[in-house]
Parts: C-alpha cells; structure tokens; sequence
C-alpha cells in the first residue's frame, strides 16, 4: 500500500440548539501527493483537488470498518471526468481522466468551471469489498463537486445540506484543498438554518475555507457558539495497489496475453490508475506466472 505521511483531518460539529450538524475536511496534503503521484497540470490538480475534498466530506457517511465511498463525474468539459475515493479509515485517492490541458493550464487564473463543462453525470457508490451497499446516478448542470454533492444529499437520501468546496492553487501550486457541510437534522432550526445559508452564499465560509479557519472558527462565524466538536480523523493519501496485487491482475490475463509480453523480451510496465504508482514485472516472473497457469 501507498501511504504519505500528512495534516490532513476530517473534523465534525453539533449545535444542541439549531440541530444542525457541520463537517469540514482539509485535504491539502492528500491532493498535493496526488497531483504528483499523477503528473498533472494545474487545472486537473485544481479539478482532483476539490473532489477529493468533496469525497472526504462523503467519508463521514461511512459505518463499516472496511467501508468506501467511491464519487464519479463523467463530464462535458476537456478533463473529461473525475473519480476519487474514501474509505472509513480516512484513506483517499483518484484521478483525472485527463492529466494536462495546455491552454487552460497557460492561463493566469484557472477557471476549473471550464474543464468541467456544463453537463455532468453522477455516480456516487458505497461499497465493501465484495458488494455494493447503495448506488446512486443522476446527471447535473453545471457541472461541479458542491452541486453533485448537495444533489446527493438532496435527492438521494433526503436530507438538506449545504456544501462549499475551495481549492486554491499559486503559480501552479496547490496551495488548499478543503470542504465544508452544514446539515439541518429532523427537528433542526428552518430559520437558523437560513440563517446559515447566507452565509455559504454570500462567500465569507468559501472565505473561511480558503484562511484555513477552523471548524470552531466556522460556526462562531455563523453564530452557533454552543457547537459540540467531536475529535479529529487523520486523513491521507492511500492505494491498495501492490506488487502481489499486480501479479494477482496479470495471472488473470488470457494465457496469449501473457505469452506476447514475454515474446517482448523486456520488463512490462504496468502504472496503478488510481494513484499513478508505476510497476516493472520482468519477463522471468511473467514465465512464472505461466507455469502456474499451465502454459
């Protein structure tokens, strides 16, 4: 498994009088060692960078130990897609369809709305190994991670949320990535709530999110000082890929595909498209693989 050691945290609030529930992501470093895990370019980066914050705030759904939730965008614009993934222990990873884009990319201010597109389609899945828990599909417009996600919450499991979702990026560094959800409960406060709204629509907790305010920042912000914090969940980048995972994939190959690469006479590459990790498997295990097979 690939691991990076980073500051990224998950972290959620309780105000006992609104009934409303707030969970805030930071994702920065995850996003970072991705972005460079997958040579992306700054919009793409930018474009990684806010799903997987989107998808951290997803993770707090999770229950089972061996739970993920798996977000998907098949979209209009030049990146053509997006997929990134949680898992309840707090491990994230993804990928972009398209790493670079050159024109967007040689812009001063880059504008993710444009390789998106208009249109989108969503898929968001929890699953455990072996078996999917729920799916859920629509398509959206504009497309974007804050609308697939309140649309998620909205139309899927029938609960109001608010989501705000920043990536920041410096001379084609990412400088932030982090998301915010503000969730009114059963017998939560409307007018509260509204109250709450204004301010994810007027800018000041995009704001927020882009200082790095903390969740307690956050709702003293909006008024709601009596919040109850619970502890913080490490977060980080993290793929299941493996040498033995790897083989695994190749020993399932028809026995002809494997005989070409040993023909080949050279080590096959094979890169994991989750995290970009790339592996050499040399033609003396590719033999060995097939022996086991019976070739």
């Amino acid at each position: 498994m690939i691991m990076a050691k980073t500051a990224d945290s998950r972290v959620a609030a309780f105000s006992p009088s609104a009934k409303i529930r707030f969970v805030m992501a930071d994702v920065t470093d995850s996003a970072r060692e991705l972005e460079r895990s997958h040579l992306c370019g700054p919009t793409a980066g930018m474009i990684q960078a806010e799903a997987l914050a989107g998808v951290a705030l997803l993770g707090s759904e999770l229950v089972a130990e061996a739970e993920t939730v798996t977000m998907r965008l098949k979209v209009s614009g030049p990146v053509g897609g997006v997929l990134v993934e949680a898992s309840a222990d707090g491990s994230l990873r993804g990928y972009t369809n398209v790493k670079v884009m050159n024109d967007l990319d040689a812009c001063e201010e880059l504008d993710v709305s444009v390789a998106l597109g208009e249109q989108a389609e969503m898929q968001i899945i929890r699953s455990v190994p072996g078996r999917i828990l729920s799916s859920a599909a629509t398509t959206l417009s504009p497309a974007s991670v804050t609308n697939c996600i309140e649309l998620y919450f909205r139309q899927s499991l029938q609960r109001p949320v608010l989501v705000q979702v920043s990536a920041l990026s410096y001379g084609g560094f990412l400088e932030g990535a982090r998301a915010l959800l503000a969730e009114k409960l059963p017998d939560g406060d409307d007018a509260v709530f509204a109250r709450v709204s204004q301010y994810f629509k007027d800018g000041t907790l995009l704001e927020c999110l882009e200082c790095a305010a903390s969740l307690k920042t956050v709702c003293e912000t909006v008024g709601l000082e009596d919040c109850v914090y619970e502890a913080p969940l490490p977060l980080r980048f993290a793929c299941r890929c493996s040498e033995e995972r790897v083989a695994g994939m190749l020993a399932a190959l028809p026995v002809k595909d494997i005989e070409a690469m040993i023909l080949e006479d050279r080590p096959t590459q094979i890169f994991c498209q989750m995290c970009g990790k790339g592996y050499q498997v040399g033609t003396e295990q590719l033999r060995e693989i097939l022996k086991k097979r019976g070739g």
